[in-house]
Parts: structure tokens; sequence; C-alpha cells
């Protein structure tokens, strides 16, 4: 697959970014940071200028709570109810000594998560709980 595959870009996509984020009182840095996107990549996004990942648009859905089917066709689908993300007590120790940003430790978690789910299809073959030592060794792995 190529880098022009896996890109998205559609009628109307800005525009329902925009309504979304706007719904929600939010500017356009607040909906960049919650997703982990420039400012400007945001803007140029909203006003039909460049195109965007299938990442990153999953990204901006997931911090919007929109649905991909709504985002790209404008087609509504059920509301998915966002839950919190719950870090780990000993991620969050680790975290916070270490200066980690939450987008860091949210990543942290969701390698583990795919770590698991690799393993056995429920993750019963890692039923290990982290300690801190193993939090700094996936670090180390993923940013080091």
């Amino acid at each position: 697959m190529s880098q022009q595959d896996n890109e998205v870009t559609a009628p109307g996509l800005g525009k329902r970014l925009t309504e979304l984020r706007e719904e929600r009182g939010w500017t356009q840095k607040q909906l960049a940071e919650k997703a982990g996107l420039s400012v400007a990549f945001l803007s140029e996004i909203e006003n039909g200028k460049r195109n965007l990942s299938s990442g990153k648009l999953l990204h901006l859905a997931d911090e919007l709570g929109a649905s991909l089917d709504y985002l790209m066709r404008g087609e509504h689908a059920p509301v998915r109810e966002r839950r919190p993300v719950e870090i780990p007590p000993e991620l969050d120790e680790v975290a916070q000594e270490r200066g980690w940003s939450y987008q860091e430790a949210v990543a942290l978690l969701q390698a583990r998560h795919l770590i698991k789910a690799r393993r056995s299809p429920d993750g019963t073959d890692v039923p290990k709980i982290y300690k801190r030592d193993d939090w700094l060794d996936l670090y180390r792995r993923l940013f080091e």
C-alpha cells in the first residue's frame, strides 16, 4: 500500500470536522492537541487543502466522538459513548516521575493492549501486571 492509498480526503470532511469542533466549544488548537496534530495541519484539513491519513482521521473521530461514516459521508451512526482512559497506577507513577506526557502514557497503554491482543485473542497468555520496570522497558523500546 502506498502513502497515497493511506490518505483520506472527502468533500465535506473539513466542514463536518469544523462543525463538530465548534459544537464542543473547542478551538483548533484544543482539537489539534487532543488529536496529536499541528494547528496548521488541522486548519488545512478543515479548509479542504490537505489530505490526512486514515490513522489521523481515526484520532480526530475518537476525540470528537464521531463515527467515520459521519466524517466521511455525512451519515449519522449511533453515538458512541466516550470512556475515559484509565492509566494504571504503576504507569502513572513512572510517567510523573520521568515527566512523560499524557500522550506518551496513553501510547504505552495502547501498545500494552496491542501486545496482549497479539499474543492471544483474549490476552490470557499475558497475565502479568506491568510493574514500574516493565513500563520503563516498554518506553525505551518505543521512544528511545
